[in-house]
């Protein structure tokens, strides 16, 4: 079941830590955020299957922290499955090699 329009929790996991964020889908563009970066990009669904790539910029500077990829602007490719909304994604860094990460997307509100 596909991803519908709406307000998403953001969890990403990489080896370095978990970090929260929100993110609204609207008809193939993501938009959202945590407290340092922004999230900025474009998704596309084909049936269960969920991809997405996301540009993760800082928007505010924040004195000895860092990204879970350790860069402060890469682009992420993510992945996986989407059902009753949510979906559980894994993904990369575009410009990092080796660094794995995961997401999962829970529906707030419509």
């Amino acid at each position: 079941m596909p991803l519908y329009n709406g307000l998403y929790k953001v969890t990403l996991q990489t080896a370095a830590g978990i970090e929260y964020g929100v993110a609204y889908l609207l008809d193939g563009r993501l938009r959202g955020g945590d407290s340092g970066m922004a999230y900025v990009g474009n998704y596309a669904q084909e049936g269960d299957v969920f991809s997405a790539e996301v540009s993760v910029a800082p928007h505010r500077a924040l004195p000895g922290a860092a990204s879970l990829l350790g860069y402060a602007e890469v682009v992420v490719l993510l992945e996986g499955l989407s059902a009753d909304g949510c979906a559980k994604l894994r993904g990369s860094a575009r410009d990092v090699p080796g660094v794995r990460l995961t997401a999962t997307l829970s529906l707030l509100a419509d």
